[in-house]
């Protein structure tokens, strides 16, 4: 019924897109998992977070609506077009003055 998983970049989210109908997700940061010293591996860590889960000591982060989630990634997706489209008038500006013209 429960999921947790790490905030570690942006990997998390195609996972949680997937499970977020099914299942309550945890997203928990991954500076408030700290785990045991020595060697880490996937395995290991994924132990820990059970653990941690089903003792009830996770505290999830907020994770907004997927309405809102949109909104972000489409006004997001803009501003990096609108940045290209200048950065191409830039080059083309700074070629046409090397050139003279």
């Amino acid at each position: 019924t429960h999921v947790a998983m790490e905030s570690t970049g942006v990997y998390w989210k195609p996972v949680f897109n997937i499970l977020e109908e099914e299942f309550e997700i945890l997203l928990v940061n991954a500076r408030h998992i700290k785990n045991v010293p020595g060697q880490k591996t996937d395995k290991k860590d994924s132990r820990w977070i059970t653990k941690l889960l089903l003792s009830g000591l996770l505290k999830g982060s907020f994770i907004p609506p997927k309405g809102i989630r949109e909104l972000r990634d489409l006004t997001r997706y803009k501003r990096k077009v609108i940045e290209q489209v200048s950065s191409e008038k830039n080059r083309i500006h700074k070629l046409l003055e090397d050139a003279n013209i």
